[in-house]
């Protein structure tokens, strides 16, 4: 209950500020288009003409005027001041308007972690995963989206390469009733490596990124996809190079598309974009120096935005022992905020247990010690940035995938080389082994909840293995 009190306050606050800087606003603004008093000569008028035909008496002195343009001017000095204040504390309040913004949206984001932790405090403990559904295996699959639109479920399963090894080729989306997935619509894409959904003033769109086409190569564009009310089409196509990872997120009322960028046909050295929506459609806002970028993700701390960008290899180093880096908005642009140390690194993954926010980097492979079995380093917010929490052995990492489950918080990590999906729970200060499946060949985990069930899709990177869809059982 604290949590939903403490989101209340700030929307109240959130809401009481808004109506101080209208009241601000109008201030300002009469005192801008106020009247200042008017003002007679500083000199008298003059005296009367004493001539009149005859020598005649010199004519009074006429009246001194109203000496009021000092108090005039000092008034005007007052009220100028009066309207710099107001204006100050305006643009103080829209400051504030903004931060308390975000911070609602990062209260209302730990509320839907409470709300879908507690809704499983019925099930009495997680029995095990059972295999729902298998889909053939005719094309490598890198990642699956999970959606909802209106009432009805959706999974997108990209593709990277059909069954003869060619990119140019389809994705699939499937309708998902809770028993079975149903194929639905076929979409053209280029070497699709992820995906993401998102909603833009009630319109549902699909964001695909594309890494490598059959023609074009990694310069190939990756493509937005609009909902018609009845299936998605080509929306608009962006400028990527070789992208790996796509993220949507908003700041405010702005709506950001943040692409991984990987590659460009000759160097792992190339920029990620990020794109902004303006005008209806997104435009190239800001470009972000990465280094073979392979995921990224955004997330909130107190208020803030930032977002984490996995890099994967340096050409100019010709190594993998690189660094990640975290951005932070700055109101304006995305500046870097921390370097943490990575190893070929390949996913990224930022959940929340209780109060603690944590991050996780899956390292696949240290180029120093030539090996695949290294830690993948779990790291914790404390003071104002990430620090070192835990690593956890694994073997050629390639996917993380945090998720909740009859009230416990999960981890999964794909160990490429070894051949297996190992789930943790963190007790305490550990992660315990939970549970592993064998799963040859995986790239990437995605669990997704409808109503009171729990699913897991995992992707193959093997045209020779089916991607498969499981249901926790509890």
């Amino acid at each position: 209950m604290m949590l939903f009190t403490v989101a209340a306050s700030f929307i109240l606050c959130f809401l009481s500020d808004s109506s101080i800087t209208a009241k601000a606003a109008t201030a300002a603004g009469q005192l801008q288009t106020a009247s200042l008093p008017q003002c007679g000569a500083v000199q008298g008028a003059p005296g009367r003409d004493g001539r009149d035909g005859r020598e005649g008496a010199k004519g009074e002195k006429g009246e001194r005027g109203n000496d009021c343009l000092c108090e005039s001017t000092q008034q005007n000095d007052v009220l100028k001041r009066e309207i710099l204040a107001l204006k100050k504390g305006h643009y103080q309040l829209e400051s504030l308007f903004t931060r308390q913004s975000n911070k609602v949206h990062e209260l209302e984001s730990q509320v839907a972690s409470y709300q879908s932790r507690n809704s499983y405090q019925d099930c009495e403990s997680v029995q095990y995963m059972q295999e729902l559904q298998s889909i053939p295996a005719a094309y490598v699959c890198y990642q699956t989206v999970s959606f909802f639109i209106d009432d009805t479920q959706y999974v997108a399963v990209l593709t990277h390469l059909d069954n003869n090894s060619k990119r140019d080729t389809v994705s699939v989306i499937y309708e998902f009733d809770g028993q079975q997935i149903v194929r639905y619509q076929s979409l053209r894409t280029d070497g699709a490596y992820a995906g993401q959904h998102f909603v833009i003033d009630g319109e549902n769109y699909l964001a695909v990124a594309n890494q490598n086409g059959q023609t074009l190569g990694h310069r190939v564009k990756s493509v937005v996809y609009k909902w018609d009310g009845r299936k998605f089409t080509v929306f608009q196509s962006v400028g990527t190079l070789g992208a790996w990872d796509v993220e949507y997120f908003s700041i405010g009322q702005e709506h950001f598309l943040l692409f991984a960028n990987h590659h460009d046909g000759s160097s792992h050295d190339v920029d990620s974009y990020v794109y902004i929506w303006r005008e209806e459609k997104f435009q190239l806002y800001q470009r972000i120096g990465t280094k073979g970028a392979t995921a990224v993700k955004h997330f909130l701390v107190d208020g803030e935005n930032y977002f984490a960008v996995c890099n994967q290899y340096s050409a100019a180093s010709s190594s993998n022992n690189i660094n990640s880096k975290i951005y932070r908005w700055s109101g304006a642009q995305f500046e870097l905020f921390q370097s943490i140390a990575t190893y070929g690194a390949y996913d990224v993954e930022v959940w929340r247990e209780g109060r603690f926010l944590f991050l996780a980097f899956a390292n696949y492979y240290n180029k120093a010690k030539n090996s695949y079995q290294i830690n993948s380093d779990v790291y914790m917010w404390r003071s104002g940035r990430f620090h070192h929490f835990r690593g956890i052995a694994t073997n050629g990492a390639l996917g993380l995938n945090a998720f909740t489950v009859c009230g416990k918080n999960l981890l999964a990590i794909t160990n490429h080389k070894a051949g297996k999906t190992v789930i943790y729970e963190l007790t305490g200060s550990e992660f315990r082994e939970y549970d592993q499946l064998a799963t040859s060949r995986v790239i990437h985990v995605v669990t997704f909840h409808r109503h009171n069930d729990t699913f897991t899709i995992i992707s193959p990177s093997s045209n020779s293995v089916a991607t498969r869809l499981y249901q926790w059982i509890y």
